[in-house]
């Protein structure tokens, strides 16, 4: 048996083998590269515009010293006007705040009077009694309000009964009422 016959029997199977291997080392050299973290190492980043004319590289955002975060419990104050006797009553009648801040200088978000939240029931219609409302909240310019909990409170109006009419019998009752005990 010479050379020639060594390449040239079995061609069929010979080339087959090949691509075989040649579809092996392909599949596996994907799966490692897939899995490789530094594959992108040398890809700049770029970003495209709204109005898809121009591509920009992304500009890392600048790190800030003054990172605040804040987790804080306050009260809810309802909004009405002075000289409104409606009573309300809230459920929960506190909220979870969850704050931060990137300004500088860091406001003091723990002061009582710099956060404000609120409800305000004056667009409530005055035959519902109870309603589920959303609460707002009041902070300084800066701050990002990442969480409120519940973002929802249960609003009942208190509604008391009309006082009874007074009427003069009650006033001639007090008056005869003494001469009824002295006899």
């Amino acid at each position: 048996m010479g050379w020639h016959d060594l390449f040239t029997r079995n061609f069929g199977w010979k080339i087959t083998s090949l691509l075989l291997a040649v579809l092996t080392w392909f599949t596996i050299n994907t799966f490692q590269t897939r899995n490789n973290p530094d594959r992108f190492k040398d890809q700049t980043l770029t970003e495209q515009r709204v109005d898809n004319t121009t591509i920009i590289p992304l500009v890392n955002t600048p790190t800030s010293t003054n990172r605040i975060n804040i987790i804080q419990t306050r009260d809810i104050q309802v909004l009405k006007l002075p000289d409104d006797p409606t009573q309300y009553i809230l459920e929960p009648p506190q909220v979870t705040l969850t704050l931060a801040s990137d300004a500088d200088p860091a406001p003091d978000l723990t002061s009582p009077g710099v956060v404000k939240v609120v409800l305000d029931p004056a667009d409530i219609p005055t035959e519902i009694n109870a309603t589920n409302k959303q609460v707002r909240v009041m902070v300084p310019e800066g701050t990002i309000i990442k969480g409120i909990r519940p973002e929802n409170v249960k609003v009942t109006r208190v509604v008391e009964p009309p006082a009874p009419p007074v009427s003069e019998n009650i006033e001639e009752y007090s008056e005869n009422e003494p001469e009824a005990n002295n006899n």
